[in-house]
């Protein structure tokens, strides 16, 4: 399986070469999924481009955010650039770039995000429509599903380290209506990682642990899993370098080696088991607990030890009691120095290692070439080199030897001429074929080794070869919804009066369990709410919800939905449009212009939808709970089913856009009582609410 690692800078990049990467992938200033990296500019893209395939490494560049009208040439622009200094494939998320990526570059490889939430082998049919070559799978994909996402012919590319998003890939929207700053473009503010009240106990609720996959290579491997992926372009180059290292199994003790550098809540293998909804949160510590040295056996002020332990210079660690973090500790002066009041007994962790830090900058990935030089009295020296695929090349001096009136020059001093490699980065086999008794000047030698180094790197180059895009975009094919005026969507027909049902045009609805739900019976179009999800079984009952005769078209949040029916489909919130689009559509409720869709103008918007369960076991639950912050906000809790329970974390006020100008609107009325459906229908609605977007701007 191809190792693709990540390269938040020049020196990740270095870090994730020299650990064994096949690819990289990483971003420009913009449209890529990590704004805080560091990033390349064009002039430093270009060059890992070619430093990358130096070592024959591929290079993908990130483009995967949501892309503003405005902002699409611009981001077309950069598909160009990239494409021109030779990148393999660009990761994409947004269906509206992807359609223009393809008529302006349609032989550059595209890969789907894993913001699209690919899950299921019915949205990877519609990515092949859409001339996408490989899939990047959510998180939350089953096993039994990446077996049959691999029978569509699509590349799978499958996480198996680093940090997990505890919302559903591509369906986090908290950061964005908190504070304007999207997940979705790249600039999550990370709320997942704050601390929340769950039943009146504080915790890290939404922090889940960091994904290991260490011992599921033989299963990826086995359900045809092409490339394996390490998150981490934030994180710090020894994390690059052992992530990489160890799932090249170049070093032993791998999980150790793994939680040296960066270990949140001791890892968890995401949703690969059967318990895996009860064990991806970690509670106690939102941040890296590293690897555990022992109990604090000596406290002088700030000064503290563990008995027999010798601390490295540059080591970082933290201080635990009963699992919470009292303080942070680093090395000094040989001594381990704590910021904070240290009890004997305390448990100390190292979260960062100096000697990793000196391995990783002294660490070097050779390029293994044969230098065939013959020196030769009379004539144009050569030097026949032997390129990593085989291929040879000749590079010829521009001087000849002559013979030597005093001491000539011997093979030995050829090749330690040679072996002088400079700044390129190559292990060189050398031969040497010399006349006796010849003469050239050692500088000239030089010269010529620098010539053949220089020929050498261009032509491993040169012979690198792009593998570019073969499939045709098709477009998304679907039976479009064609309805216009008001949609309400509720959970149950008990929401619904005479009177609510006098000021719309379509009842959509959005059962709390898919398996079990009544049609109202209603002399209005009846809708369903499809979810984001469906794996495994979820696929049955979704289909006989759907094939039910009273419902005469669905909403989709998910592209699965394309290619699940042949009802009329209108494109839901789930699909994150934030602008203009072809495809009947309600437009984002984190989009921060109306656009040409159905308007999201009221609801307590699902800012997350979470595969695991809040409990960490089953209680046999009402399905209705909520998480409460540090300022007292109330976020309620949902959970819908279908095979499999999910849940919903909703926002702690509704959005409402009480000042319209479009005929197309949509309600979200799925947890509200008929009297606030009334008075949101009739934009009389006197509570606490949101705007989202639409005054501070989508960022």
């Amino acid at each position: 399986m191809q190792i693709v690692a990540p390269a938040g800078s020049k020196s990740g990049l270095i870090a994730s070469m020299n650990g064994g990467a096949d690819a990289v992938y990483l971003g420009l200033p913009n449209f890529g999924a990590r704004a805080k990296a560091e990033n390349f500019n064009e002039s430093s893209f270009a060059e890992a481009v070619e430093l990358a395939h130096l070592y024959g490494v591929k290079v993908f560049v990130t483009l995967n955010t949501l892309i503003k009208d405005s902002e699409m040439p611009r981001a077309i622009d950069c598909a160009k650039f990239a494409y021109s200094v030779g990148a393999d494939a660009a990761i994409v998320q947004d269906v509206r770039f992807i359609k223009q990526l393809k008529h302006t570059l349609p032989d550059f490889a595209l890969h789907a995000s894993t913001q699209m939430g690919i899950h299921n082998a019915d949205g990877a049919k519609v990515l092949r429509d859409l001339g996408i070559a490989r899939a990047v799978l959510a998180r939350e994909t089953l096993p039994q599903d990446i077996k049959k996402i691999k029978e569509t012919g699509i590349e799978i590319e499958y996480f198996v380290q680093g940090a997990l998003c505890v919302s559903f890939s591509g369906n986090c929207y908290f950061s964005s209506l908190a504070s304007s700053y999207s997940g979705n473009r790249g600039k999550c503010m990370q709320l997942c990682r704050k601390p929340y009240y769950f039943h009146g106990k504080r915790g890290y609720y939404l922090s889940a642990k960091d994904l290991c996959l260490y011992d599921k290579l033989d299963m990826l491997r086995n359900l045809g899993v092409d490339a394996i992926k390490i998150e981490g372009r934030m994180r710090s180059d020894e994390y690059a370098y052992t992530a990489v290292s160890v799932y090249k199994n170049m070093i032993d003790d791998a999980k150790n080696a793994l939680k040296s550098v960066f270990n949140r809540g001791d890892y968890c293998e995401g949703y690969l088991n059967a318990d895996a909804p009860f064990n991806v949160i970690y509670s106690k510590i939102q941040g890296n607990i590293g690897t555990n040295v022992g109990k604090i056996s000596f406290v002088n002020g700030n000064c503290i030890a563990v008995k027999g332990f010798a601390p490295h210079k540059n080591d970082g660690f933290k201080v635990v009691r009963n699992g919470i973090e009292i303080c942070g500790a680093a090395e000094n002066g040989g001594k381990i120095l704590s910021d904070g009041r240290v009890k004997l007994g305390d448990e100390l962790r190292r979260t960062s290692s100096g000697e990793l830090a000196d391995k990783v900058k002294a660490a070097k990935r050779d390029i293994n070439i044969s230098v065939d030089v013959s020196v030769k009295s009379g004539e144009t020296p050569t030097a026949l080199v032997t390129l990593p695929n085989s291929t040879e090349i000749t590079v010829r001096g521009d001087f000849i030897a002559e013979q030597a009136k005093t001491r000539g020059i011997t093979a030995d001093d050829v090749l330690r001429v040679f072996k002088k490699t400079s700044d390129y980065p190559f292990n060189p086999n050398i031969g040497v074929n010399i006349s006796d008794g010849i003469f050239v000047p050692i500088a000239t030698l030089n010269e010529f080794r620098r010539n053949v180094y220089k020929a050498t790197k261009q032509a491993i180059i040169d012979a690198y070869a792009i593998k570019r895009c073969t499939l045709p975009y098709i477009g998304l094919n679907y039976n479009r919804f064609d309805g216009s005026g008001t949609i309400l969507m509720v959970e149950n027909q008990n929401q619904l009066t005479d009177e609510i049902l006098q000021k719309v045009d379509y009842v959509a609805l959005n059962p709390a369990d898919y398996a079990h739900f009544a049609v109202p019976k209603i002399n209005k179009p009846v809708l369903l709410n499809l979810p984001v999800t469906m794996r495994g079984a979820d696929r049955d009952v979704i289909l006989d919800a759907i094939n039910k005769p009273e419902i005469c078209g669905v909403i989709s949040n998910n592209i699965y939905s394309l290619s699940l029916t042949d009802k009329p489909i209108l494109l839901g919130v789930g699909h994150n449009i934030i602008g203009e689009c072809q495809y009947p559509h309600v437009t984002s409720f984190e989009a921060d212009t109306i656009g040409d869709g159905f308007a999201y103008v009221y609801g307590h918007a699902p800012v997350m939808t979470l595969c695991h369960c809040p409990y960490g076991q089953c209680v046999n639950c009402d399905g209705k709970d909520e998480l409460v912050d540090e300022s007292g906000r109330v976020f309620p809790l949902r959970r819908y089913k279908a095979a499999h329970c999910y849940w919903q974390l909703l926002n702690c006020v509704p959005n409402y856009q009480n000042k319209l100008n479009t005929k197309n609107v949509f309600f979200d009325c799925t947890s509200s009582k008929s009297d606030e459906i009334l008075a949101a229908l009739n934009f009389e609605y006197n509570g606490n609410y949101t705007r989202g977007n639409m005054n501070k701007g989508l960022k």
